[in-house]
């Protein structure tokens, strides 16, 4: 398989973007190529055991050959964590002429951007997924963040990779709920471009098959989608890279009242149906095509239901959304494939779209 590559600029900073199998080699030149200095890699031990020798095949001479390691989930993502990998990286040298490569899923991804943006005022990171979440969607974009015990990421930082290699043989090794869980972000994003949405006809079927031909097209696709909106609006301020969070403000609720039970595309998938529910109503979206996608979430991501007391839970939890302001709740919803808008909603409308979802669809 072929790599594809592609670069954007956001913000003043370019973004290179490496998709295919065996992407992960040729590192040691692209490090070289966006810093001279040494790089740390920050990886779970469980994942640097089954792809770190990709990353090193063939050296990689400014990569230190002793990763940082974190725990796997969002163990990840605390304070204390963070706290460890900087007085780690600066004790053992870290430079501003240097960087940081993650390699992982999104929690290792998140902790390690933070780390980067903060460690000596900002250094390069470059990010290397190892999961379908990641890989078609956390892993571009530059937001960063460890976790409150009010919810997910609402301490973290903008800070935009360098470089994010995709090296898609990494995804073969997935489990298969940790894999559909990563086919919410991207049927997600297909809602939100009309070109996406039209391929999926064709994706759907191999997608849960797993063939490789179809999922690395989707995450260039996925993450060409998200690099149109971050360049449009980098720090998420006029409502278009917004739009990417679509299913996440009932999703991350979920996924936190569930104790992380839920895996987060599980929850995001709860939170996809519960908000074309709320499409229909608020948003214009016609109810046949409500239905058509929510059974395409269905079919690919299986979620399994969440307990009667994470969705209790939810409630508490909505009012620390992100996209929350002193008037108060904003969610986006579907206007049609390839049109989200950001509607405000009153905490009860979510609440019922989730309930109608959960009868609804399983």
């Amino acid at each position: 398989m072929r790599l594809s590559s592609f670069s954007f600029e956001a913000a003043g900073v370019k973004t290179q973007v490496v998709v295919g199998e065996g992407a992960l080699r040729g590192m040691d030149a692209r490090l070289g190529r966006i810093a001279p200095g040494r790089w740390f890699l920050i990886s779970s031990k469980k994942i640097f055991n089954l792809h770190g020798s990709k990353l090193f095949a063939g050296g990689v001479e400014s990569l230190d050959p002793k990763p940082l390691f974190v725990p796997d989930g969002e163990a990840a993502k605390t304070w204390s964590v963070l706290g460890r990998l900087l007085q780690e990286l600066v004790r053992r040298g870290l430079r501003r002429d240097g960087g940081i490569v993650a390699l992982g899923g999104g929690t290792v991804g998140d902790v390690a951007g933070l780390a980067a943006a903060l460690a000596l005022r900002g250094v390069p990171v470059v990010q290397a997924p190892t999961t379908l979440l990641a890989a078609s969607d956390s892993a571009l974009g530059g937001k960063t963040a460890v976790d409150l015990p009010l919810g997910k990421n609402l301490a973290g930082a903008f800070h935009a990779p360098r470089l994010v290699v995709v090296d898609t043989s990494t995804l073969e090794t997935l489990p298969p709920r940790a894999y559909r869980s990563g086919l919410a972000e991207v049927v997600k994003t297909s809602m939100l471009d009309a070109a996406f949405y039209r391929a999926m006809a064709r994706l759907e079927a191999p997608l849960a098959a797993r063939e490789p031909g179809a999922v690395a097209d989707a995450v260039r696709r996925s993450l060409g989608v998200k690099a149109r909106a971050v360049a449009r609006d980098p720090f998420e301020r006029t409502g278009e890279r917004a739009a990417l969070n679509l299913g996440h403000t009932l999703g991350h609720a979920l996924e936190t009242a569930s104790g992380h039970r839920l895996e987060h595309g599980e929850a995001v998938a709860w939170g996809l149906l519960a908000a074309l529910r709320l499409s229909v109503t608020r948003g214009g979206l016609a109810p046949g095509l409500a239905e058509a996608l929510a059974a395409c979430v269905v079919r690919l991501v299986s979620p399994p239901r969440p307990s009667t007391a994470a969705v209790r839970g939810v409630s508490a939890l909505l009012h620390a959304d992100k996209k929350a302001d002193r008037a108060g709740l904003r969610a986006i919803l579907l206007a049609r494939p390839g049109r989200a808008v950001l509607v405000r909603v009153e905490t009860a409308e979510l609440l019922e779209a989730l309930e109608g979802a959960l009868g609804g669809y399983n």
